[in-house]
């Protein structure tokens, strides 16, 4: 046999799948090279074949959560363009590692490959991004091989969050390969796709902030700023000017729905609330720093006069009163991470704004009454 054939052959047997034992024929792959047993691992060393502990923590941010009869909040999906239907990522350490998927239509269960079937079981996690807050990507690779920062399924074990066109699986390092199901059975690629999270720094900036004035909810209360007494002594009556100042605070605050999203550090870049007198509207546009939730305020400093006209021997109080107005308003607005790289990842966030105002102060006499600790007119 010439050379050529011979290198052909060893190639062609390299890439074959592996065998059931039973004479069965694998299926013919569309996405490269494939097959219905669990392929043995080469004998190539770039990389270690022994199960290892991770240097890195898993993302804050994306969790597997214990399945508890309904799919939770913000569960990452993945279309399965063969079955035609969306499935959801979960993970099961039955028989060690295995990644899979949760399909809401196929029951409370996570399927899954193994040993040549697929499977099922009531006892699996499923892959949560809180809040939409990590950046999440697909991305190629072949042969065992992962991409920096895959998702892991369990633990510190080499088994990674996979698909192709089939749906979703496992990428093993041990066995080089992609495990999935086909219509009940496991079917192994060596092309694949690997769900990979971004890390690294970024610049986090909360813009494009719409509030719902709708449903703002408000609270007044009636308040005394400050006040002061005034005496007249004298044996005539005399008209009093009296000047007061008022310094009162303007206070903002924002909040996440998210209580996950309150370790964020970042820029708000929204309108402040501001009262007219009327009602609610806003200003101008500022930036604010935001680190777990965001707060500015402003001091309002005004002056007050007023003529009262005091009888003989008589002191007055006068005071300074006003409304407390509190405004709560639901808002939706859109965190956009922006990574060294340039890379940029955007989320729809929602929140509540809360502003507290102090308006129509007014200077007012509240009562008066006479002096008796003085000598008496003489007459």
């Amino acid at each position: 046999m010439p050379a050529c054939e011979l290198f052909l052959a060893a190639a062609l047997l390299f890439l074959s799948p592996g065998s059931r034992g039973d004479g069965g024929v694998a299926r013919p792959s569309l996405l490269g090279v494939t097959g219905r047993g669990p392929p043995r691992p080469a004998p190539d060393t770039s990389w270690g074949l022994y199960r290892r502990k991770r240097d890195e923590d898993p993302p804050s941010y994306l969790k597997w959560v214990p399945f508890e009869g309904h799919l939770p909040a913000d569960a990452v999906s993945n279309w399965n363009a063969y079955a035609n239907r969306i499935e959801y990522v979960c993970s099961t350490q039955q028989w060690g590692c295995n990644t899979g998927a949760y399909v809401p239509q196929r029951g409370p269960l996570c399927f899954f490959p193994y040993g040549e079937w697929e499977w099922s079981t009531h006892d699996f996690k499923v892959l949560v991004n809180v809040g939409g807050f990590e950046a999440l990507d697909w991305v190629a690779d072949s042969f065992g091989s992962v991409p920096k920062n895959a998702v892991e399924g369990c633990p510190s074990v080499d088994v990674f969050v996979g698909r192709n066109r089939y749906g979703l699986g496992k990428v093993s390092k041990d066995q080089r390969a992609l495990f999935v199901m086909v219509d009940g059975e496991e079917v192994w690629y060596k092309w694949y796709q690997v769900l990979v999270v971004k890390k690294g720094p970024a610049d986090v900036t909360i813009s494009d902030v719409r509030y719902n004035m709708s449903q703002a909810v408000e609270n007044r209360e009636d308040i005394t700023v400050m006040k002061t007494t005034v005496r007249n002594e004298g044996c005539q009556g005399m008209r009093k000017t009296i000047t007061m100042e008022e310094v009162t605070e303007t206070e903002h605050n924002w909040q996440m729905d998210h209580r996950v999203l309150a370790t964020i550090h970042g820029v708000l870049r929204t309108a402040l609330l501001a009262f007219n007198g009327m009602g609610w509207g806003v200003t101008n546009v500022t930036d604010i720093p935001w680190v777990g939730g965001a707060s500015a305020g402003e001091y309002v400093v005004r002056t007050h006069t007023v003529e009262e006209e005091l009888r003989p021997r008589t002191a007055c109080t006068v005071a300074l009163e006003g409304h407390r107005v509190d405004v709560r308003v639901p808002f939706a607005a859109q965190l956009i991470r922006q990574f060294t790289d340039g890379q940029r990842h955007r989320v729809g966030v929602t929140g509540w704004a809360h502003s507290r105002a102090v308006v129509g102060v007014r200077p007012k006499v509240t009562g008066c009454w006479p002096i008796t600790d003085i000598l008496p007119c003489q007459p």
